[in-house]
């Protein structure tokens, strides 16, 4: 993974530049890691209440430059990224290559809005290609932020954070920024607070699914979306976007995430057994889950377990997963297909170029992501974008799901789009399982809420 990091400095930082000038790599002419870190370390000891953020950029798919093109063109890769990132920072900044494929700048004395607008630069400047051995490499950046000192109080803490946060930039596909989970509100003390929760949350029966269901245009229920709650005892409800990345930082997604499989698959066993006739139950999978090694496996032996057949399940994938190395995605999505499962692309449309990829992957259903919705009633909003989406998906046989209808307007401008099924809370809540078990034993439930419009049909 090829890193970039950018902090903060201020001027105790320029008299540390000149005293660290003398070590330099061999290959950029920067600062050596070493260095790097402990300049970043002085500086925040010599300037406790100045205004530090950290960046951390990664090359996206980086390792492929020297697989295609070997280890000499990828080190002239990394001595052009690095005369660019050098070039984009305001002066006074200082730049090092903390080691590999990894490169360290400090700014200072900004805010984090303009940290931003930095990483903006950053991100736009790299994007441009690369010109090595008479071949232009067209690269792109993931970006991570974090905050002294609400994501830590040293360099390695405020740098691993941001590094973190960058993982999870890439994991949507790339070319954008996420910010610490810390510098969404939580300070390093709760951060802990919430790891100790998360490793008693499974023992403790702390956790439990909700299901929202997935109508056609009829109304009809044709799959439902096991969503995962965790009550905490103290905490109360913690926000699932939260306690997952969190999860996916310290490894507890793996118990997490077969917990979800083995509790959804069986509720749909004992659906069954009470003689409910069953739609299939759609399960969000981690990107961390998905790269594992045994996670086919861990579906196949939660189905035999629970006796069901691959077609009572459905995973719902994000893009980013996939285009991390989507050859390896397309086989790993296959074995599941060929047992029965069906894929689903959760939040379509939110990563890369969305629509030049679904040729190559074994899919059954695209979900339009929630943020097109919420665009559709507007003027000039995204319905010619979601139509196409739609054409494009039923040309490959595909289904559509629009998910986050909210209101009437938007369940109208769905239909106008054709997708093929909708989610979201003008439909339904996500319910628990006896509420769900009602609605299926009494469908009107459903189809009462539901306004199908007349005029797109």
């Amino acid at each position: 993974m090829t890193t970039i990091v950018l902090m903060a400095a201020t001027a105790p930082t320029r008299r540390l530049s000149k005293r660290a000038s003398g070590a330099t790599d061999p290959l950029t002419g920067l600062m050596r890691g070493g260095e790097f870190e402990a300049l970043v370390n002085q500086s925040l000891h010599d300037n406790q209440r100045g205004c530090w953020s950290v960046l951390v950029l990664g090359i996206d798919r980086f390792r492929h430059v020297n697989d295609l093109l070997g280890y000499e063109a990828g080190d002239k890769a990394l001595q052009e990224m690095g005369l660019r990132l050098r070039d984009c920072v305001p002066e006074g900044a200082v730049v090092g290559r903390l080691g590999g494929d990894e490169f360290g700048v400090m700014l200072g004395n900004c805010c984090e809005e303009q940290v931003v607008l930095y990483a903006a630069r950053a991100l736009d400047l790299m994007r441009q290609p690369v010109k090595v051995n008479q071949r232009e490499l067209f690269l792109s950046v993931s970006a991570g932020l974090s905050v002294y000192p609400k994501d830590g109080e040293t360099a390695t803490q405020l740098i691993r954070r941001a590094s973190r946060a960058m993982g999870r930039a890439k994991e949507r596909g790339g070319n954008t920024l996420d910010r610490s989970m810390s510098s969404n509100g939580m300070r390093p003390e709760a951060r802990y607070q919430m790891e100790r929760g998360l490793r008693g949350a499974l023992p403790g029966q702390q956790f439990s699914l909700r299901y929202q269901p997935q109508v056609d245009r009829d109304g009809r229920m044709r799959c439902m979306e096991a969503l995962l709650v965790w009550n905490h005892p103290e905490m109360g409800h913690v926000e699932t976007e939260t306690f997952i990345r969190l999860a996916e930082e310290t490894g507890a997604i793996f118990p997490i995430g077969s917990w979800v499989l083995s509790e959804a698959c069986r509720q749909i066993a004992e659906w069954r057994k009470a003689n409910l006739e069953t739609v299939r139950v759609a399960v969000n999978v981690s990107p961390v889950q998905f790269s594992s090694t045994n996670f086919v496996e861990t579906v196949r032996h939660t189905l035999d377990e629970y006796g069901l057949n691959g077609d009572a399940l459905e995973l719902e994938i994000t893009e980013g997963m996939i285009l991390r190395d989507i050859d390896e995605s397309a086989l790993r999505m296959a074995e599941l297909r060929a047992m029965g499962v069906r894929i689903a692309i959760d939040d379509f449309g939110v990563g890369y170029s969305p629509l030049s990829y679904l040729h190559r992957l074994p899919l059954d259903v695209v979900k339009v992501d929630r943020t097109f919705v919420a665009e559709l009633t507007k003027p000039s909003g995204s319905l010619p974008l979601v139509h196409t989406i739609t054409v494009l998906a039923h040309h490959r046989g595909l289904e559509v799901v629009a998910e986050g209808v909210e209101t009437e307007g938007e369940l109208e401008m769905v239909h106008a789009a054709r997708c093929d099924l909708v989610q979201g809370y003008l439909i339904s809540s996500p319910v628990c399982s006896d509420e769900m078990a009602r609605m299926m034993t009494t469908p009107e439930l459903l189809t009462a809420a539901f306004r199908a419009p007349r005029a797109y049909y």
